[in-house]
């Protein structure tokens, strides 16, 4: 029995600790990087960018795509919470913005994301008939980091880490090939 409980106890710190290690933070700053396995050329992946509505090319190099995303919704459900699971802020009616860059190597890329920001999110609290209203606005930094700044916040990637990573993941992954069907 002190076996099954020690492999238990193995597998899911191993998977906490597969969280965290896409996030750091230098300067106060939280990026979020990945690096994906592809055999996919630098133009394949910049035409797959281009053909994204949520996606904008900002500037292109030998080895570097560097852009902006916008009207990015957490996808809570794929990171396996439901919707009163998850944080207000990170349901579907908050939308982000952030930055994006791609560097590439053979036969892989690394993907890091900075500056998520989200505006204005409104939320209403109605109670004997009269509604009360507040603009919600976050960033990574707010959503990650204890408010000294200097630290993460203890246990973020239960919930959040978890639907950021997921959710950038889904973004900024590349290596699935897409196919066409024309028979509906």
């Amino acid at each position: 029995m002190k076996k099954i409980l020690f492999i238990i106890f193995l597998i899911c710190s191993n998977f906490t600790s597969a969280q965290i290690e896409n996030f750091t933070f230098d300067k106060q700053q939280v990026t979020w990087s990945k690096v994906f396995e592809s055999t996919k050329t630098k133009e394949k992946i910049k035409n797959e960018i281009e053909n994204r509505n949520n996606l904008k090319i900002i500037s292109v190099t030998d080895s570097l795509i560097v852009g902006e995303f916008s009207n990015l919704v957490m996808n809570y459900k794929k990171a396996g919470f439901s919707y009163m699971g998850s944080p207000i802020i990170l349901n579907e009616t908050n939308k982000f913005n952030g930055s994006f860059k791609i560097e590439f190597r053979e036969n892989r890329y690394r993907a890091t994301i900075w500056n998520l920001s989200s505006k204005g999110m409104n939320t209403t609290l109605y109670s004997g008939g009269i509604g009360f209203g507040s603009e919600m606005s976050t960033s990574l930094e707010i959503l990650l980091l204890k408010n000294n700044r200097e630290e993460f916040r203890k246990n973020f990637y239960k919930v959040n880490g978890v639907i950021l990573d997921t959710t950038f993941i889904d973004l900024m992954d590349f290596t699935v090939e897409t196919t066409k069907n024309d028979k509906w």
